[in-house]
């Protein structure tokens, strides 16, 4: 019996370890979809500039349209993702849209595009170089964030899954 407390106290700290790097991963991916979509949501005429540059969209009411309502899109996705409302659904949203944006990204660069990426409204001067290689390592960890996220929101966290026949972190038998 003795050697069996041992384990058991290690799983319940596996397993609130895991809740926590869980909830803290949601509320980081939230947060950054909150402050993306809350520096572009008042800098629409930057913004529309931004996607204009990309030169994927040729009609100028989608952009303006996209210019608009995108934000608000990151905010709700980043606002749900961080108050626990949906969140398979917001984490559904933000991978896809980090697919967008990391398709649209590798196609500036690949046209050797030198522009600002409008992720968070910033501006830069024109004569720096788009520094595509860190800004596609971004987006990739974002968007292995939100499916990682995802798939544990679907399938449940490692730490909840136990083997037949071993004890939870209470000492109970799953069969």
């Amino acid at each position: 019996m003795e050697g069996e407390i041992a384990p058991r106290r290690f799983a319940g700290w596996r397993e609130k370890t895991t809740k926590a790097a869980l909830v803290a991963a949601r509320v980081i991916l939230g947060g950054i979809f909150l402050y993306a979509g809350l520096s572009k949501a008042f800098a629409t005429q930057e913004f529309a500039r931004d996607i204009q540059n990309y030169g994927l969209i040729g009609s100028a009411d989608l952009v303006i349209l996209l210019a608009i309502y995108l934000p608000w899109l990151e905010i709700a996705a980043g606002a749900a993702l961080i108050i626990s409302r949906c969140r398979a659904g917001a984490l559904a949203i933000i991978a896809g849209l980090m697919l967008i944006f990391t398709g649209a990204l590798t196609s500036a660069w690949v046209r050797g595009l030198d522009i600002s990426c409008g992720c968070f409204a910033e501006e830069r001067p024109i004569t720096t170089r788009t520094h595509f290689p860190e800004l596609l390592a971004r987006d990739l960890a974002l968007l292995l964030t939100a499916v990682l996220l995802l798939r544990v929101e679907r399938h449940g966290a490692p730490a909840d899954r136990h083997p037949p026949g071993k004890a939870d972190a209470n000492g109970s038998r799953k069969t």
